[in-house]
């Protein structure tokens, strides 16, 4: 029974979202984001700590503010997503724009396949949805179900409604190499928490849980890994900025290469958060895990 009000009560706000012009629903998302930080307090703590500990530099007022910003692009991405049927083709260029193409069309001719890996920031939903799209393309795009099977099938919906294809994330390390040896393209997010005995990357100064997996599959392939990000902009659409990273030195899968390979990508996003802070997923805990004796360590020259 809560499954199915938890799926009434989704479709009923989706479909009215739809009836909206854009512009409305991004407000009434920074409405509702506001009484999510200031009354409701949902992982305000966290979010609050979070922040400090990653930019002690920065006065409170600014953290409060980057916090505030983060909630209200976090109910913004929620509320898109919904709206996601009326997004058709012809309108992707509005909203999502490719700044730097070249960059993808370089790593495609390696005819390595190609991993477009990205992080919990800006709008990630469209991000996977259209830029592939945009790029004149189809991606394989791992997801982690939700936890609702009514909705984590109509979201599905919207994920594919463009022509790309959905793997879970429990099925997906067959179905990645098999894609990417076929000089397929695979979209994932790697940015939450990775399990305790995951590797240990430097993110924003402290040692974080991460996967290995990208990595994994870049160095057993052979893809290159293109970092791709939706920056949310003044005018509320998103500029995409595609950032390959350097593997050309790091030539077959050995634990030297998948720790240098790791620590590579999340240097990347730390700068890419670093730049816009309010744009990424703060009330995630990052830092679940601590490292312990027989967990492995990248230390990053970068942070010393």
């Amino acid at each position: 029974m809560k499954s199915t009000l938890e799926y009434l009560l989704f479709l009923t706000i989706a479909r009215i979202l739809q009836q909206l012009p854009l512009g409305l629903v991004r407000r009434l998302a920074a409405a509702l984001a506001a009484f999510v930080y200031y009354v409701l307090s949902i992982r305000k703590k966290l979010t609050l700590q979070q922040l400090r500990r990653a930019f002690p530099e920065k006065e409170d007022a600014e953290i409060r503010r980057i916090a505030y910003g983060s909630y209200v692009s976090l109910v913004t991405t929620i509320f898109e997503l919904m709206w996601t049927p009326r997004l058709t083709f012809e309108r992707l260029p509005e909203v999502l724009r490719i700044r730097n193409p070249e960059v993808v069309e370089r790593a495609r001719r390696r005819g390595n396949g190609l991993i477009m890996m990205s992080g919990h920031f800006g709008n990630w939903e469209w991000l996977s949805i259209g830029a592939s799209r945009l790029m004149g393309f189809t991606a394989t795009v791992i997801v982690h179900p939700l936890h609702n099977p009514s909705v984590n099938a109509l979201v599905e919906g919207w994920r594919t409604q463009l022509g790309n294809r959905v793997v879970d994330l429990g099925l997906s390390i067959r179905e990645i190499i098999k894609t990417l040896r076929e000089r397929g393209i695979v979209a994932l997010i790697a940015d939450q928490s990775g399990p305790s005995g995951a590797l240990y990357v430097r993110f924003f100064g402290r040692h974080a849980a991460t996967y290995e997996g990208p990595a994994t599959f870049a160095l057993r392939t052979g893809a290159p890994i293109v970092m791709t990000y939706a920056v949310r902009a003044a005018d509320g659409n998103y500029d995409v900025i595609l950032q390959e990273i350097p593997t050309r030195d790091l030539q077959g899968l050995n634990e030297e290469h998948l720790h240098e390979l790791t620590r590579r990508h999340v240097r990347a996003l730390e700068r890419m958060v670093a730049a816009h802070p309010e744009q990424w997923l703060w009330q995630h805990k990052r830092w679940k895990h601590t490292p312990h004796a027989e967990s492995v360590l990248i230390e990053d020259p970068d942070h010393e």
